[in-house]
């Protein structure tokens, strides 16, 4: 047998081999940022400017207008998919021989790229041969078709959708695994007690899944408030600047104009407002929550 000591002297050496994949992600993060902050001090001709630029930021209306639709976006599309996905969640568990193939079928737009998802959408949209004003019509919805892509309300209305029946399917796999991790007892003890189905929902089910519907809101949120590919292949911002999320609007002015120091610069005002945001009021919420 191994004294305690000569234990803790044999794990050193893997402990530091844990660290260096540890050091290599700081680096490799790290390095390009601050590289990325001092450029935002520059303009195109490499002269030093200050922070001109971040009042730049500060002072474009377009700016922040991306940035009020993607917090908005974020809201919709997570709070959407995470309801949708619990129902539908819930209800995959009741299926009994059904539910492998359910789950395969799921997988499908799950497994499909989002910009592949944009460009479907907007074949499904459009307004001359778009499946989804024919359906609408002739069920008698609509008179006649509409610019799903061309109206800024209902462009921001299609992008949202658009992104919700893709990967609600992916939260109604998380909550129906978590459903099924729920011991058995708790549903035997329910009846037994003379519960109902809604009571049990309410007083087991939900209280039980309450842990992963933080975790699914969270990075539904997070994946929401990173949106680029499927935004671009769908509307690309428009129209106008309609439905113009912050990653595009980063793009805009880093890649397609050219302009690296100030596209810089919104990235650099977009990434502290997002750690401001989730250390302020998303941390806090959720330990509310969870201590209730």
């Amino acid at each position: 047998m191994f004294r305690k000591e000569e234990v803790v002297l044999r794990r050193k050496p893997l402990i530091f081999l844990l660290v260096i994949p540890f050091l290599f992600f700081i680096l490799s993060h790290t390095i390009p940022f601050f590289y990325g902050i001092g450029l935002s001090f520059y303009d195109w001709r490499e002269n030093f400017v200050g922070f001109t630029n971040y009042l730049s930021v500060f002072n474009d209306a377009m700016f922040w207008d991306s940035l009020k639709f993607t917090f908005i976006y974020a809201v919709v599309v997570a709070g959407a998919m995470t309801f949708f996905g619990l129902f539908f969640g819930i209800f995959i568990n009741h299926l009994g021989r059904g539910q492998m193939l359910v789950k395969s079928v799921l997988l499908i737009p799950w497994a499909i790229s989002l910009t592949a998802w944009g460009l479907l959408g907007q074949i499904a949209l459009s307004r001359q041969f778009g499946v989804v004003n024919d359906v609408l019509v002739r069920l008698g919805i609509l008179e006649s078709r509409l610019a799903w892509l061309g109206d800024p309300t209902l462009a921001k209305i299609s992008v949202m959708l658009s992104r919700i029946s893709k990967d609600v399917w992916f939260s109604a796999l998380l909550f129906l695994v978590a459903r099924q991790t729920i011991p058995s007892e708790l549903y035997d003890e329910s009846k037994v007690c003379g519960a109902g189905p809604w009571q049990t929902l309410c007083y087991v089910t939900l209280p039980m899944l309450k842990p992963t519907m933080l975790f699914v809101t969270t990075i539904l949120f997070i994946f929401a408030l990173q949106e680029f590919d499927l935004v671009f292949a769908l509307t690309r911002g428009g129209p106008g600047f309609a439905t113009e999320v912050a990653s595009i609007n980063i793009f805009r002015h880093g890649v397609r104009y050219g302009n690296y120091e100030y596209g810089t610069a919104v990235a650099a005002v977009w990434s502290l407002i997002v750690s401001v945001f989730v250390i302020v009021v998303f941390a806090p919420l959720q330990r509310r929550i969870m201590e209730k």
